[in-house]
């Protein structure tokens, strides 16, 4: 049974068809995000000044069914005004698991965003960046370079993963998280979310130097899907994974590390 840490809500899914959907496809548990409380901006409209509460109150009644396997990630956007209030309301009241950020016409380093990071802090909660080449959001990709979130080793309390494994950066990628496991000590802060994005030529090579360079404990599992719906394309992903990972090298213990037991210390619940 794997741990799938990042998988999209896209509104109206229901907690208990994830479960079944999980059961079937094979995954234990799975980190959910929130709809994006900016889908007003994307389609040309004026956000709600309570879109992060909105979002955050309906992947709280998602997960609700059962949280330890239904893993809610509020989705927070710093430039709207009620992103640190937000943090405190899903964090704290709602209870949820970690956020997720996606550098949306934003630098990781942004004033706005730190402010998120120390509240994140606070809680000691992980969170988990885009990171790579943006299909959607339009001309979005240059604010998502891996070099840019060295900005976290100011928030040494926070465990965060960075998405896609940063295709098409993905050296730098490598080269930002080697920088945090020389730079900290003991057990350092950065993980890599192997979820797809480089086309399989290029994925397995980055695993392979991931795994030469990095080590096995710092990559986690992640398909980039939707659940229930994309419950087939799911269970794609963790064949193919675990097929790549083993091209590239990797060992039975350390198939089962990536595809599941990272992701418990990454959490914060191993």
């Amino acid at each position: 049974m794997a741990i799938d840490v990042h998988v999209h809500m896209r509104g109206g899914e229901e907690g208990e068809a994830i479960l079944k959907a999980m059961d079937e496809v094979g995954l234990e548990r799975v980190v959910l995000f929130a709809v994006p409380p900016h889908r007003a901006m994307r389609e040309g409209k004026k956000p709600p000044k309570d879109a992060h509460r909105q979002s955050i109150d309906d992947i709280a009644r998602v997960v609700a069914p059962d949280t330890e396997r239904l893993i809610g990630f509020a989705w927070v956007e710093p430039p709207l005004p009620d992103a640190v209030e937000g943090l405190d309301y899903a964090l704290g009241e709602k209870g949820l698991k970690g956020v997720k950020m996606i550098p949306n016409h934003w630098y990781p380093a942004d004033e706005r965003a730190q402010a998120c990071y120390k509240k994140v802090e606070e809680y000691g909660r992980p969170m988990l960046f885009h990171t790579g080449i943006l299909w959607g959001l339009s001309d979005t990709s240059q604010y998502c370079r891996p070099a840019f979130f060295e900005i976290m080793l100011h928030y040494p309390g926070i465990r965060f993963a960075m998405a896609h494994m940063s295709w098409p950066w993905t050296d730098e990628c490598m080269a930002v998280n080697g920088k945090f496991k020389e730079n900290q000590e003991g057990e350092w802060t950065s993980y890599v979310d192997i979820t797809s994005g480089a086309p399989r030529i290029w994925k397995v090579e980055a695993l392979r130097k991931a795994l030469c360079y990095l080590g096995d404990k710092h990559l986690v599992y992640g398909s980039d899907c939707n659940l229930p719906r994309g419950a087939d394309y799911a269970a794609l992903r963790l064949r193919e994974d675990t097929e790549m990972l083993r091209e590239a090298g990797a060992s039975d213990e350390t198939v089962e590390r990536v595809m599941g037991k990272n992701a418990l210390r990454w959490l914060g619940i191993e």
